[in-house]
């Protein structure tokens, strides 16, 4: 069977030619399936699996600029343990997910309380200083506008530091040994075995790594989950490859955007050489990660990896320099913006079928709301964490004991808890079910205001010109801080991450449910 890794070699325009990934991100080895057909009962009669690890989450990552990111019609239904809320504040930092445990355990002490906030507030009184700045240079000249920024970025630039230290800093008291993201893993990659290492098993060893592995640098953390999406967007040939991910993954790491088509001869030649040395860093990155995933200890591994972070960092500062040059280069050519979209349908249907799909978008974060609230009154100790299922049908349980407990599961707090998730379930269910007879009403309104012989499908389309055209002027203003922390000449590459961060935050993206510690390795692929 041949090596995924093989695949992984710098080009100009690299792509993972890993195969097909496919679950990559759902690999949450050891966890049961889930039935999403049986009902509340049924689901809560099946036998209670062993105990089982913790969970950790993820962070969304960020999308291409301009994608849209839908909040009317997207809403997801599959089993999940509920993200906690409070993550939403850190989607970009490094210890998102050792942080996630945290609070999903709600064993996050005062002490590590105290810091987070003290670093939520360092980070909001830079960020403010330097979107203030954007602000009074707007209608500045491109010189004296660059010129401002760059004296900012230097006041700015021991402060940003330190905040970059201490987010390090939470990242390594947050990613203990019990919570680790391999603390329980029985496997490693590189161990001889049949089958060889899985694409799924290589992304996920990298993206814990991002999180969880110390001695690495900002930028090279980063670059790892770069890599990771990557994988996930594997083709089978390069041409393939493109046009599944046609975005150049620029600078600050992680930003993916499509530059014209039609760049001068020089300039197209910088963006190359930037793409080719980016994908030389990654690369090793990648086997660095890989052949130190099966070292005996872990000091080993972090010496390793602080080795490279020295030698890569001149690298990751050419990079950066020859990304600003790219920038200068691109002042005054168009870019391809996105295509505004009116609505195809009178004023008031619009705002009627705008109206109801906030309605069912309301009702489906209110119930999760009440979910989450019922669940968060469970002290740290109550021996099962709940999996729950939300969808038009209703709520579906999955009880999933703690490590090192048991349940009765005739108990009375058991079976009144149950019975108030039952209830919001059985409210939500019914509730969706009228929003959906609306729905159906207003798609006869859309046909006759459409004219005489229009079709279903012409019918469903006009509705999604309505959700495109909402969802764009609700991304604008995420979208503005993200183009400027792409585009803008005379920003520090510090500066950008902290201006990518807000920029993500205001986009309010989906947080992904949990999945389990990994333990044992899967027979097959």
């Amino acid at each position: 069977m041949p090596d995924p890794r093989a695949s992984f070699r710098p080009t100009a325009r690299l792509r993972l030619l890993v195969g097909a990934v496919g679950a990559l991100l759902a690999a949450s080895q050891g966890a049961a399936q889930f039935d999403p057909s049986a009902s509340p009962s049924s689901q809560n009669e099946r036998p209670l699996p062993p105990a089982n690890p913790l969970p950790i989450f993820f962070p969304p990552d960020p999308p291409p600029l301009g994608r849209l990111v839908p909040r009317l019609a997207s809403i997801g239904t599959g089993e999940t343990i509920a993200a906690p809320q409070e993550l939403a504040a850190f989607v970009t930092e490094p210890f998102y997910a050792p942080l996630s445990t945290e609070l999903a355990r709600k064993s996050l002490d005062p002490r590590k309380r105290e810091k987070l906030e003290a670093y939520r507030t360092a980070r909001a009184g830079l960020l403010e200083e330097l979107q203030t700045t954007l602000t009074q240079v707007r209608e500045a000249t491109p010189a004296t506008r660059r010129s401002t920024l760059v004296d900012l970025a230097q006041r700015q630039s021991a402060r940003l530091a330190a905040l970059e230290a201490d987010a390090e800093q939470l990242r390594t008291e947050l990613a203990t040994s019990d919570n680790d993201w391999s603390a329980l893993r029985d496997w490693r990659l590189g161990e001889r075995n049949v089958r060889g290492d899985s694409p799924a098993e290589l992304g996920a060893v990298m993206r814990a790594s991002a999180f969880y592995q110390a001695g690495l640098l900002p930028a090279q953390r980063s670059l790892v989950r770069e890599t990771v999406i990557e994988l996930t967007s594997g083709a089978e040939d390069a041409t393939a490859a493109v046009a599944q991910q046609p975005y150049l993954f620029f600078s600050p790491s992680l930003t993916r955007v499509r530059l014209p088509d039609d760049l001068p001869g020089d300039l197209a030649a910088k963006v190359a050489s930037f793409e080719t040395k980016k994908s030389a860093l990654k690369k090793e990155l990648f086997d660095t990660l890989v052949t130190q995933d099966r070292a005996i200890f872990a000091f080993t591994r972090t010496a390793a990896l602080r080795t490279l972070a020295g030698r890569q960092a001149p690298a990751l500062a050419e990079i950066e320099r020859l990304a600003d040059e790219i920038r200068d280069g691109l002042v005054g050519l168009p870019g391809p913006g996105p295509r505004d979209e009116a609505s195809p349908l009178p004023p008031g249907l619009t705002q009627r079928i705008r109206e109801t799909l906030e309605a069912r978008t309301a009702l489906h974060q209110g119930s999760r709301a009440k979910i989450d609230a019922i669940l968060a009154e469970l002290p740290e100790s109550y021996p099962v964490s709940f999996v729950t299922a939300l969808d038009s049908t209703g709520l579906k349980i999955r009880l999933v004991p703690r490590r090192g407990t048991r349940i009765s599961r005739n108990g009375p707090r058991l079976a009144a808890i149950m019975a108030r998730l039952n209830e919001i379930g059985e409210d939500h269910r019914q509730r969706n079910e009228s929003l959906n007879r609306e729905i159906e009403g207003l798609k006869d309104d859309i046909g006759r205001a459409l004219g005489p012989g229009a079709t279903p499908q012409a019918v469903n389309q006009a509705i999604d010109a309505v959700i495109r055209h909402q969802v764009r002027r609700e991304n604008e203003a995420a979208y503005h801080d993200y183009r400027t922390a792409v585009f803008e000449p005379g920003l520090s590459p510090e500066q950008r991450r902290l201006l990518l961060g807000a920029a993500v935050r205001q986009l309010d993206l989906p947080l992904p449910g949990g999945e389990l510690q990994p333990t044992e390795r899967r027979p097959s692929w």
